[in-house]
């Protein structure tokens, strides 16, 4: 299975924390306050195909993922991440998040986030938002989601991140590929808004969000999509829709929001590189090209030409062809997780 380590103990500390920013550079941007020649890292992760899984222990950190790389990294997943030592305070969507030793924390690599974090350990996996799908009504309500370490569910949770990371450096590709269709079956069940916490034997009914939801990303592409259209599509009264979105900063956002989405995952790929911005705009469901580029630059702080440039240079850095160079390589494995 594939794997990645960095260790101070065969490295300089300078060398180990460049090492790491190269190797996350998607996920979040890394600051060191003290003498590079302190800073001490272990990390080691593996790749099941489908998800990432990974220990870090380092010295403290501060970790800043802001709107201009949420719109560039093309990762659309939920980080997961159990703090066995240390902790960190900050934010997520500008709200506050503490955590202490003992807790989990769930991130959406959609949104912003900004922590300061002491000496720590943490185990973390990484999971494409597809999987939640089914599970969760908006995986974004999710972003900044504490369980507090003397909580059953952390407790479960947590125990099975560490059995799961002793073990994988031991397993088959065939046996990564079980591992990660139960850790997907358990972190996405237990992170589900179910009461009894039991899962039925069959799915159950969808509830009006996830209803629309499903509509609203099939529709995409659609300009006239609106709240009136959906509503006459579902036989659903504008009162409902209005109510089941009203959480989530009403209808007209999270369709916004879902088509800046899908345009920032295809303007990181080197598939669409050649694909004009208009048209993205209009498989987006932008009535035009000017504006979608101004939604874009109001969400995410770039232009989408800039979006792709930067998505650009990360496929076309001379060391992705680079055997020797681990580091892209792993956030190359981020980038390629899918279901």
């Amino acid at each position: 299975m594939p794997s990645f380590e960095i260790c101070t103990d065969d490295m300089a500390g300078a060398e180990a924390l460049a090492a790491f920013r190269q190797s996350v550079q998607d996920v979040f941007a890394l600051t060191y306050f003290g003498d590079q020649s302190h800073y001490r890292l272990r990390l080691s992760a593996w790749h099941l195909g489908t998800i990432m899984a990974g220990r870090f222990q380092s010295t403290a950190l501060a970790f800043n993922r802001d709107a201009a790389l949420v719109a560039t990294s093309g990762l659309d997943h939920l980080l997961v991440q159990l703090y066995v030592e240390g902790g960190f305070v900050g934010t997520a969507a500008n709200l506050p998040v503490v955590v202490t030793a003992g807790d989990i924390v769930i991130f959406d690599l959609a949104h912003e986030l900004k922590t300061q974090a002491t000496d720590f350990a943490n185990i973390s996996v990484l999971i494409p938002r597809s999987f939640l799908a089914h599970h969760d009504e908006d995986a974004s309500r999710l972003h900044g989601k504490v369980l507090p370490a003397n909580g059953a569910m952390a407790a479960m949770l947590g125990s099975y991140m560490r059995a799961l990371v002793d073990r994988l450096p031991t397993l088959t590709m065939a046996d990564a590929r079980v591992a990660a269709r139960s850790t997907v079956a358990l972190i996405t069940t237990m992170l589900a808004d179910q009461g009894d916490g039991i899962t039925p034997a069959a799915p159950p009914p969808l509830s009006p969000f996830r209803k629309v939801a499903r509509e609203i990303d099939r529709r995409l592409r659609d300009p006239s999509l609106d709240a009136t259209a959906l509503a006459r599509t579902l036989g659903m009264s504008r009162a409902t829709l209005y109510r089941s979105f009203q959480p989530f900063g009403g209808i007209a956002d999270y369709i916004r929001r879902r088509r800046l989405a899908a345009a920032a995952i295809i303007l990181s790929s080197p598939a669409h590189s050649r694909r004009k911005m208009g048209e993205i705009a209009r498989d987006c469901g932008f009535a035009s090209e000017s504006a979608f580029s101004r939604a874009f630059r109001s969400a995410f702080g770039i232009t989408p030409g800039q979006a792709r440039q930067r998505g650009g240079d990360f496929w076309s850095h001379p060391d992705m062809q680079n055997q020797d160079n681990r580091s892209l390589d792993f956030a190359r494995w981020m980038r390629m997780l899918h279901p």
